[in-house]
C-alpha cells in the first residue's frame, strides 16, 4: 500500500475512529499533523523522521547539558 499525505478531515476521521492519544498512522506520510484540539502540531510517529528528529534534539539538550 502505497503511502501518502492525509488531509485535515482524512486524519479527523482516523482520530475519531482510533481514539489514541498519540497520533500512529502508517498509511500517513505526513510528518507533522494538526492537534486533535488546540493550536499546534504534533509528530506522525508512525514516520521514522519524526523518531529521527526528536533523537537530534534530545541528542543536542543532552550534549548541551554536558559542556556547561
Amino acid at each position: 500500500m502505497s503511502r501518502r499525505k492525509w488531509t485535515r478531515l482524512e486524519i479527523e476521521a482516523f482520530r475519531k475512529k482510533h481514539g489514541q492519544g498519540f497520533y500512529y498512522n502508517k498509511e500517513d506520510s505526513n510528518i507533522l499533523v494538526p492537534k486533535s484540539f488546540g493550536i499546534g502540531r504534533t509528530f506522525n510517529w508512525a514516520n521514522p523522521v519524526s523518531w529521527v528528529v526528536m533523537a537530534v534534539l534530545i541528542g543536542f539538550i543532552i550534549y548541551s547539558l554536558a559542556t556547561r
